[in-house]
């Protein structure tokens, strides 16, 4: 273990595909299921995360990481997993290498009722109760520590009855718990961010890099004149939205972009990741991101098609990344072209257009494309992102679709779903649960510099 592990916070990351294996091994009046698994690292500067990888897919060579033992048993009540953690605790640990497991990991499972959870990791004196686990797809499993289950959550306040008439008590502390992260503040972000907040998200971070300018007030909600008179980024105008709905939810903005190292950070400890800008490379990292770090995320846009003086499309599109999904260049969204225009600098621009010359020069020295689109579209496809965002936090629904395209003035919506496979020739799925052991899909442009907290 590393030496920061002694004093940081600790955060173990479990996906879908791997709880599935294990929940269909434990079947009741069974014995319980021992697995192995190699953990990949990630620090923060206050927590330690760890995220398991597929059981059949080691770590890169030098790569940082640790093993683990996992055991999953089938249970009836918490009863019967304090049994279980009973005898889990006083069972001898295999030795492997020499050294033994540095993490164990027990999950109860019942046929009706959350997930029973109790973690340990090894430290220089001794075992040490892990603080949190991320269980993907199960937001109500319970942490046990030194042998004891959670303490109930507080109940929610009156403003929000109409939610827990509608969800349960249980979702909105499930709420209160749970971390957003939103990349993009503009059209579709400044709905979902707000959105998440009156739901009553505890914790959100908000990323952007860019000022409101004029063009903007026609689809930025909680945008004003004023914000254009005195240059105010979107990520302060969201993070002033949040505070003024929910003094008490934890709310950090940045002024950067994924993947700057500081924002990394924050999604390897979040709950779910929001995309609301609609470029390629924010899309390319949004799911590089869910994929290493275990974090489910939604991406959300819209524009505008036309032909002839008439609006012939309104089109919003919401994607599924979720650790186990197929990645954009899977799907065909990305565009090379495109990543090279979105991640060059003015000056970098120009320099191509003086090298060609009187020649034509080289496609990626056009400016990016211009998407068109309004405010009702922007406001519509936010909304949804927030929604199932929050069916996921709260594990009352699912979104139906892995990849859906909705056509506003089109019969019934013209809503479909465009679900894809996996290429096989992409090695995206190498990298579930790779942390910080994995590389970053595109190189940071130095002109991005570094992002700063506000």
């Amino acid at each position: 273990m590393d030496a920061r592990d002694e004093i940081a916070k600790t955060l173990l990351r479990l996906g879908k595909t791997e709880f599935d294996m294990l929940r269909a091994d434990a079947l009741p009046g069974s014995p319980a299921q021992d697995w192995t698994a190699t953990l990949a690292v990630t620090h923060t500067p206050d927590s330690t995360v760890w995220t398991v990888r597929p059981f059949h897919l080691a770590l890169p060579a030098g790569a940082s990481g640790v093993w683990a033992q996992i055991r999953a048993l089938a249970i009836d009540g918490e009863t019967a997993f304090h049994a279980a953690l009973d005898e889990w605790a006083d069972a001898p640990v295999p030795d492997e290498a020499g050294e033994g497991p540095e993490v164990r990991l027990l999950i109860g499972i019942a046929p009706q009722g959350p997930p029973e959870i109790a973690a340990r990791w090894r430290r220089a004196d001794g075992w040490c109760e892990i603080d949190r686990m991320f269980l993907e797809g199960q937001p109500g499993s319970r942490l046990w520590s030194d042998g004891t289950p959670p303490a109930a959550d507080p109940l929610p306040p009156e403003r929000v009855a109409r939610f827990t008439s509608s969800f349960g008590v249980e979702a909105y502390q499930r709420l209160r718990r749970a971390t957003a992260v939103v990349i993009g503040a503009g059209g579709t972000g400044s709905v979902a961010i707000p959105m998440l907040a009156r739901a009553g998200v505890g914790k959100i971070v908000i990323v952007d890099s860019d000022v409101i300018s004029p063009s903007n007030l026609e689809r930025t909600h909680a945008s004003f004149p004023e914000h254009i008179e005195t240059p105010t980024l979107k990520a302060t105008l969201a993070r002033d939205h949040v505070r003024s709905i929910d003094p008490d939810i934890e709310v950090i903005a940045f002024d950067g972009r994924l993947p700057q190292r500081a924002i990394v950070e924050e999604v390897a400890q979040a709950d779910v990741l929001l995309g609301c800008t609609d470029q390629h490379t924010s899309r390319l990292v949004l799911s590089d991101m869910a994929r290493r770090y275990l974090v489910p995320a939604i991406d959300c846009g819209g524009l505008i098609e036309g032909a002839n003086g008439l609006v012939t499309g309104q089109i919003i599109q919401l994607v599924l990344f979720r650790p186990h999904d197929p990645c954009p260049r899977c799907r065909g969204m990305v565009d090379d072209v495109r990543m090279r225009q979105e991640l060059m600098s003015p000056e970098e621009r120009q320099a191509l257009i003086d090298a060609a010359g009187d020649q034509a020069p080289p496609p990626e020295a056009h400016e990016v494309p211009q998407i068109d689109t309004v405010g009702y579209i922007t406001t519509t496809s936010g909304t949804l992102a927030a929604g199932y965002a929050i069916g996921w936090l709260t594990g009352r629904f699912d979104p139906p679709f892995e990849r859906m395209q909705m056509n506003l003035i089109a019969d019934c919506l013209d809503v479909t779903d465009r679900p894809q496979p996996v290429d096989e020739a992409c090695t995206c799925q190498d990298e579930r649960g790779l942390g910080d052991a994995g590389a970053l899909p595109f190189d940071i442009p130095s002109h991005w510099g570094a992002a700063k907290r506000l």
